[in-house]
């Protein structure tokens, strides 16, 4: 099996963000991977939310602090490893 199974295109878009910066909330990584190719065309919050709540459930990315203007996301070891 290879490294990036179950990985999509915006997946590892997500994980290559986030490895950038040393956490993004919501807002500021819809931005990024708008203006990294425009892959959120049409995506609301809700749909990118559940691809940071599925990279999670397997350990890409974690939860770093809530605070304003929300819940702030980066990405682990394994997650910089898959990307």
């Amino acid at each position: 099996m290879g490294r990036h199974d179950g990985l999509d295109r915006i997946d590892r878009n997500i994980l290559r963000i986030l490895s950038l910066y040393e956490d993004l909330d919501l807002l500021q990584l819809w931005y990024e991977l708008g203006e990294s190719n425009g892959s959120v065309e049409g995506m609301n919050r809700e749909e990118i939310l559940r691809i940071l709540e599925s990279l999670r459930s397997r350990g890409f990315v974690e939860c770093v602090g809530e605070g304003e203007p929300g819940i702030r996301w980066a990405v682990t070891p394994m997650g910089k490893a898959e990307r």
